[in-house]
């Protein structure tokens, strides 16, 4: 245990693969060949056809709309609590988004709102497989199939995760997924698009092959920091190190991992030019193809911590532990517990040593970014005021995990 001190999260980017970073540039092996061997490797991981790497998920989304063919006068349904990002990029495509409701404590879109929401404008549907659990899509692509709509996966924190033995991504027209340093699977920025349409995987691979190949630069940048923050969440560096600048920042009204790894909330009146001059490189595949190796070992540690967080917390008073649709087999990518006096618990967890946060999502139903979209999605309102991270990442001990819920629980009851 560290001290008694938990970090919030601990990257899936080890040694093994900062060996691999250096490397690759050392080699500098092909580019296309390289990608190509990771597309292929993650498309059957996934159970889908076709695998193509982009710069990020935002600009997968955006590019599915406009591979679509869909623009001005088109609607896209999207779950309220998410990703300021996703909506923007629609608005940039000229699609306008429409919020339905989330389930209050699965956090995943309502079949029901969905439906509630269609309009003879809807052309397409993006069910977020949020905080690695994955939503009811039996129900959501019955929905979609009657009223002749697309549905994208948003597979953004839930690569590995599985519907009805299904994995996420392989269910709808396509998916995305986001291999930033944070996530489970990690390819030091960088994503993926999936599906099983042949002419949409042949639009997307000519669209990439168009791209001006990414600058190495971001990738050891990146690298550095995924080295970086291996060491200062180790358990015998955190508690000396990053947990104090942590705490120092708090009191300061500060959190320094939100501030690094966070971005202001915006519109993106033109598709940022980053997005054209960024086709995947040798070095972010490689990368990957070692992470694919690991992630159903350290997707099996986020699991059964996240099992054991369910059961320990379920009767803590006051406090509401997640539930998940049935036949749901998520990954835990967050612990997601709801308090009504969220800051409460937040300073008292952070008093015992445990790290948390609100995270990055939003309430995009009632966004300042989105006035004219406004929407009464009432769950995604209460969960946007009340949810709060717990550690669940794989690196937690048993010990940690006791100290952890005893936090919890003590917490709880001094509020």
């Amino acid at each position: 245990m560290a001290f008694g001190k938990i970090p919030r999260f601990s990257p899936s980017f080890s040694m093994a693969e900062a060996l691999i970073v250096a490397k690759s540039l050392i080699s500098a092996d092909d580019d296309g060949p390289a990608v190509r061997r990771f597309e292929g490797r993650f498309a059957k991981y996934i159970g889908a056809e076709h695998a193509v790497m982009v710069p990020s998920a935002r600009y997968g989304f955006y590019l599915l709309l406009k591979s679509w063919g869909l623009g001005e006068g088109d609607e896209v349904i999207i779950p309220a609590l998410t990703y300021f990002a996703i909506p923007a990029l629609a608005k940039t495509a000229g699609v306008t988004p429409v919020f339905a409701d989330i389930d209050l404590t699965t956090h995943v879109l309502s079949p029901k709102a969905f439906e509630a929401a269609i309009t003879p404008r809807t052309k397409a549907v993006v069910p977020t497989h949020l905080f690695g659990t994955p939503c009811d899509m039996d129900a959501i692509k019955k929905i979609a199939k009657k009223h002749k709509i697309k549905v994208i996966e948003d597979c953004a924190q839930s690569t590995g995760a599985r519907f009805k033995g299904a994995r996420a991504g392989s269910m709808g027209d396509a998916a995305y997924y986001t291999f930033g340093l944070t996530k489970n699977i990690t390819t030091l920025s960088g994503a993926m698009i999936t599906t099983n349409d042949d002419s949409l995987a042949l639009s997307l691979r000519e669209e990439m092959d168009r791209a001006t190949p990414a600058d190495l630069k971001k990738s050891i940048q990146e690298a550095v920091t995924g080295t970086g923050m291996m060491i200062a969440t180790h358990p015998m560096v955190y508690p000396w190190t990053l947990h104090p600048m942590i705490r120092l920042g708090n009191l300061m009204g500060q959190d320094p991992i939100h501030e690094r790894f966070g971005e202001a909330e915006k519109l993106y009146p033109e598709l940022p030019s980053y997005y054209q001059e960024s086709a995947p490189r040798a070095v972010q595949a490689a990368v990957g193809q070692k992470q694919l190796s690991r992630i159903e070992s350290l997707n099996g540690a986020r699991a059964a911590n996240g099992r054991f967080l369910d059961k320990a917390l379920a009767n803590v008073p006051n406090l509401t532990t997640p539930t998940y649709p049935e036949g749901s087999e998520a990954i835990y990518m967050s612990f997601v517990v709801h308090h009504d006096d969220r800051k409460g618990l937040e300073r008292e967890l952070r008093k015992r040593g445990v790290d948390t946060t609100i995270g990055y999502m939003s309430n995009c139903s009632d966004s300042p970014l989105f006035p004219e979209h406004k929407a009464d999605c009432p769950n995604a309102k209460e969960a946007f005021e009340k949810l709060l991270h717990i550690p669940v990442h794989p690196n937690l001990t048993k010990p940690d995990l006791k100290h952890l819920v005893e936090a919890v629980r003590q917490s709880c009851l001094e509020l």
